[in-house]
Parts: C-alpha cells; sequence; structure tokens
C-alpha cells in the first residue's frame, strides 16, 4: 500500500508539473482575454530537472523511512532550490532528510524549515485552508504571473518560494499573504528574476 501511495504521490506530481510546463513561457487564451498574461521564468528543460530531483528526493524519503520522514516531510523543487517543510517526531530524523537531499544531483540550495514537535489534526486543516485560499487569490490576481511561485504551510505559517517579475509584483504576492485569514507567519524565499543569486543558481 506505501508503494501504491509512493507512485501515485509521484505520478500527480509529475502531472501537475507537465502541465506548468505546458503553459511556458506565455499562457494565452480564456484569462489573457481578461488582461492576464502568465510568464514563466523556469524554463522547460528546468521545470523538468526539477521534477526528476522532487522524484528522486521522496523516493530516498521513502526507502529510507515512510512513517517517519516521507510522509512528514513536504518538498518544493524551484530551479534546484529546495524547500523542505514539515515536523518530525526527532532531531535524527530532521537531519537525515537534510542529508539525504544535500545528496541529491542538481541539489543548488537547501532551505531547512523541518521542525521538531508534534503534529495536530485540527492545525492540518487550517494549514490546507491557508493554502488553498492563497493559491486562489494568486490565481485570480492578473498582476501576478502566478506559475512562478510555488507555496505550501505548516503550523500556519505560509512559505512561499518562486521568482518574481519585479518587486512590485512580489509586494503584491506578500499582501495576499499577509490577507489570508489565519496566517501567522509567513517566509519568503521569493526572488527577483534579475536577482544575482539566481544566475548563481542556474550556473
Amino acid at each position: 500500500m506505501r508503494k501504491i501511495n509512493l507512485i501515485i504521490k509521484i505520478l500527480v506530481s509529475i502531472f501537475v508539473s507537465t502541465m506548468c510546463i505546458s503553459c511556458t513561457q506565455v499562457l494565452v487564451g480564456g484569462a489573457a482575454s481578461g488582461g492576464m498574461i502568465l510568464v514563466q521564468e523556469r524554463t522547460p528543460e528546468q521545470a523538468a530537472k526539477d521534477i526528476v530531483t522532487k522524484t528522486r528526493i521522496e523516493e530516498a524519503f521513502f526507502s529510507t523511512n515512510y512513517d517517519d520522514i516521507f510522509s512528514k516531510i513536504k518538498v518544493i523543487v524551484f530551479e534546484g532550490r529546495i524547500l523542505l517543510v514539515g515536523t518530525v517526531k526527532n532531531e535524527s530524523f530532521k537531519n537525515t532528510a537534510v542529508s539525504i537531499v544535500r545528496k541529491i544531483d542538481e541539489v543548488k540550495e537547501v532551505a531547512d524549515y523541518i521542525v521538531v514537535g508534534k503534529e495536530s489534526v485540527i492545525d492540518y486543516l487550517k494549514d490546507a485552508r491557508i493554502s488553498l485560499e492563497f493559491r486562489a487569490k494568486l490565481l485570480t490576481d492578473k498582476n501576478i504571473s502566478e506559475v512562478n511561485y510555488s507555496s505550501t504551510t505548516e503550523n500556519r505559517i505560509l512559505y512561499i518560494i518562486g521568482v518574481s517579475q519585479n518587486q512590485e509584483e512580489l509586494d503584491i504576492v506578500l499582501s495576499h499573504a499577509s490577507n489570508v485569514a489565519g496566517v501567522k507567519k509567513i517566509i519568503n524565499l521569493v526572488i527577483d528574476k534579475n536577482s544575482p543569486d539566481r544566475k548563481t543558481v542556474n550556473e
């Protein structure tokens, strides 16, 4: 059953990411008719690499420890930058997860936001609602290239990673995040598309 769950999770991840790749570089049509043009900064090649990297990380988590690592830690990959978010039982599981990620090819940077503690069903439901509401705000804002952002929520902390067109767009994104009810903190890992840091990551 666990292996089936892993396969399903990987297939869903690949499907969603492939859909995003198909939207590159400019999305036109129904959305554009309303004045919305979505420009994806991540190249199809880089997006494909990110899919492979995410899959390799999750496979390694699965084979190492399903219950305490794979099922507890969310993995987001954006241009080789890895965001790890989750709650694990002890420091050993956290260290093991980070160590696994650092050994994976194509990993340029690791943002470790794994915490040690106990999970709550109530917090999980709140986190899911926050993530959905934030994503909806981005999707319906014609001033934002939503395809350039990924996010997740853990313990009502909203994590955002991606590439902004400019400071104005980032300010709008962060404003949407701050206006989502229940968010107690925002972790901003977004970089500007012209940032030297991004060039370093893509080298």
